[in-house]
């Protein structure tokens, strides 16, 4: 029997790593590591990969642009099924030293955003640099003096790093939601959800017109987020979340209205509905 290779943004120690240790856990899968999302997709779109897991969302820092822009362009693979997982940053350095010793604060963009209220108050002269991902900012920091990286305690462990401060995110309950791509979505399960990206035509209210497909047939939005199309200006997408499978009746008629009404529409796959796991296996705390 074939075991599934699983690709995540790494090296270990990142949040992705964290949420693929917990998708793992329902069945053996053969993790991959991946210095970027985009090489994710990449891997998977040419057959390296069964699946790959990236962040998609964060609920203090919103919508992960690379995996959004890279979901509207790219053909032949949907979203398979998603989880929603607890985030604790921590600040860690190479030796311990106080806050003010600080000089450089190293981290994925999104996570430095996460913190930007314990860094301004704590850290206020230290400059803060994005790096490609949490685990790398903590590799990073061994033997720079003065300079510290926001990441999880399992990095710091990984790395031999001090832990300075622990749960230092703007919001306690900081959550990323991660999803699992494939070459096909998940069939229909009765509780599921089914993401979309669409554009709207030009012209006042059109989007107002658009999202009227959904109400009339009662189809609850869960999420609605709009990103540049990256063509010309004031140009957008629309990323959009709804209740129910792609394949429902209902939802299948929708799809028939839509492609009439906006230039753009793509469907980017249906899955389970997430829960908030507990912890991650094998784990004791997070």
């Amino acid at each position: 029997m074939t075991i599934c290779r699983l690709g995540y943004l790494g090296p270990r120690g990142t949040f992705s790593e964290d949420a693929a240790l917990i998708y793992n856990s329902r069945s053996e899968r053969m993790l991959r590591e991946h210095p970027t999302i985009a090489s994710v997709i990449t891997a998977l779109m040419g057959g390296e990969l069964e699946e790959g897991l990236v962040p998609l969302e964060n609920n203090l820092e919103g919508g992960i642009a690379a995996t959004l822009d890279l979901l509207a362009k790219q053909d032949g693979i949907y979203i398979c099924y998603e989880l929603v997982c607890p985030v604790s940053q921590c600040l860690m350095a190479e030796k311990k030293m106080e806050a003010g010793e600080i000089k450089q604060i190293l981290s994925h963009p999104h996570a430095l955003g996460q913190c930007t209220d314990y860094i301004s108050r704590y850290c206020p002269e230290a400059e803060c640099l994005p790096v490609e991902s949490t685990a790398s900012a903590a590799k990073s920091v061994l033997g720079r003096p003065g300079t510290a990286a926001v990441a999880n305690r399992r990095a710091a462990e990984l790395f031999g790093l001090t832990l300075l401060a622990e749960g230092i995110q703007d919001n306690e309950e900081n959550t990323t939601r991660f999803v699992v791509l494939s070459r096909s979505d998940h069939p229909p399960t009765g509780n599921d959800k089914t993401s979309l990206v669409l554009s709207v035509p030009d012209g006042p209210g059109t989007l107002y017109q658009t999202l009227g497909y959904f109400a009339r047939r009662n189809i609850n939005l869960t999420r609605i987020e709009s990103r540049p199309s990256r063509r010309i200006i004031g140009d957008w997408l629309f990323f959009i979340d709804c209740e129910g499978h792609r394949s429902d009746p209902g939802l299948v008629e929708l799809w028939e209205e839509l492609k009439q009404a906006v230039p753009f529409l793509k469907l980017l796959g249906s899955y389970p509905k997430s829960s908030l796991p507990a912890h991650i296996p094998g784990r004791p705390d997070n």
